[in-house]
């Protein structure tokens, strides 16, 4: 099997809080996006508001502002500000 390596970003705002729609914090999901199947939870974790916002999905701020302030609106990544919220959302396991 080979991985989809021509796809340079795949962290989809939208996308990641749309599959757990619905759902609780913790709860399994799959999903089928840009021709990878995606296995991991949901998890409460910070968005950011604009989509021209580019983030990898895996900067730690994003996981760890909402643990110690689920009502964060703004985080800070290398320097810049960027608002949003905290939301239920897709999240790969990590090793």
């Amino acid at each position: 099997s080979q991985a989809n390596d021509k796809v340079e970003n795949m962290y989809d705002v939208k996308k990641f809080q749309q599959v757990c729609q619905g759902k609780s914090e913790g709860a399994e999901v799959s999903f089928a996006y840009k021709g990878i199947i995606w296995n991991g939870t949901c998890q409460a974790q910070f968005f950011p508001s604009s989509s021209k916002v580019m983030l990898k999905g895996d900067e730690a701020e994003l996981n760890s502002i909402c643990q110690s302030n689920p009502q964060a609106t703004s985080i800070n990544i290398e320097g810049k500000e960027i608002k949003g919220k905290c939301a239920l959302g897709f999240k790969a396991p990590r090793p």
